[in-house]
């Protein structure tokens, strides 16, 4: 190629790569974090709208919901939620800054989801809006200046605290299990493990359960994700006179020696509660299903299931 054509092509080439890292350094400077906190000592979330409140706090490094009483947050909400807010970043340019805007983009303070973060001693309180765009837009308490987000906080993170606890309420592997002693209405009875094989023990009976029985097999398997993702308030003497005939009471011991004791109730026609460790600030709603596991005739141990 000649010299006199050679030249040209590679000011343009440099030309444009400069074009190019200038646009990027401009556009990574028209963005800045959403949170005015050091993030990295972030002990305290309050998120809130018209209707519903969560708090939460961390507590031994890890986010709990601190009511109706002490529990560990979903652990992939808190991701999603540090991902999209915490560590987020927005466009540094403004909407508006005019005091009509926060009613225009629903930032008023009845109608806005209000985030509240706390690091320490120092605070930093959002609120946020939606009018049926992709985005949402946000403003600071006590300041009217507009931006918009690159994420949907209003739709993502409602204060419903059924979206932000996790539901499991125990958790034992087979091989953690020790012995299951369950009374009921009808029958009271003991399931023993000894390695791989299982003992049931009744006053009538004494058997060791077939391999691959059903029975069984649905009892393990609600023990290794006992889920509930409804709370009810056991401070209601009416709820605490349900559990002085329970429908069914089970005991659960671990390989060490550790017991819990779950007990089941009927509550408002067709809804089931569990009780555990006779501890009343929590009880939890379960599935009928989930009382008829325990409450099965000894026949039905009995029975090899189909593979």
């Amino acid at each position: 190629m000649k010299r006199n054509k050679l030249i040209p092509l590679i000011l343009l080439v440099v030309l444009s790569a400069a074009f190019f890292l200038l646009k990027q350094q401009d556009n990574t400077q028209k963005l800045r974090n959403l949170v005015n906190l050091d993030v990295s000592k972030l002990d305290s979330i309050e998120i809130w709208n018209s209707e519903d409140r969560i708090n939460l706090v961390l507590d031994e490094g890890e986010w709990k919901l601190t009511d109706p009483v002490l529990w560990p947050a979903d652990t992939l909400m808190i991701r999603l939620f540090f991902e999209e807010l915490v560590n987020a970043k927005h466009p540094r340019l403004a909407i508006s800054e005019d005091q009509a805007a926060i009613a225009r983009y629903n930032l008023d303070e009845d109608k806005a989801l209000h985030i509240r973060l706390k690091a320490g001693n120092k605070s930093d309180h959002l609120l946020f809006g939606n009018i049926g765009n992709a985005w949402d837009y946000f403003r600071r308490a006590k300041d009217n200046t507009v931006y918009q987000t690159r994420t949907r906080i209003v739709q993502d993170f409602s204060p419903l605290i059924m979206n932000w606890r996790n539901p499991l309420v125990i958790h034992y592997w087979e091989d953690e299990l020790a012995e299951l002693r369950v009374e009921h209405e009808k029958n009271k009875y003991t399931l023993t493990r000894d390695g791989l094989r299982w003992t049931f023990k009744d006053a009538n009976h004494e058997f060791d359960v077939v391999g691959h029985n059903f029975a069984l097999t649905k009892i393990v398997s609600i023990l290794q994700n006992f889920r509930s993702f409804s709370f009810i308030s056991g401070e209601d003497p009416g709820i605490k006179a349900l559990f002085q005939n329970p429908l069914s009471t089970v005991w659960i011991t671990d390989t060490e020696g550790k017991t819990r004791k779950l007990s089941f109730a009927k509550y408002l026609d067709e809804r089931y509660v569990m009780l555990l460790d006779d501890d009343y600030t929590v009880l939890y709603q379960v599935e009928f299903d989930t009382v008829f596991r325990f409450t099965r005739n000894p026949e039905i141990f009995m029975r090899t299931s189909p593979i």
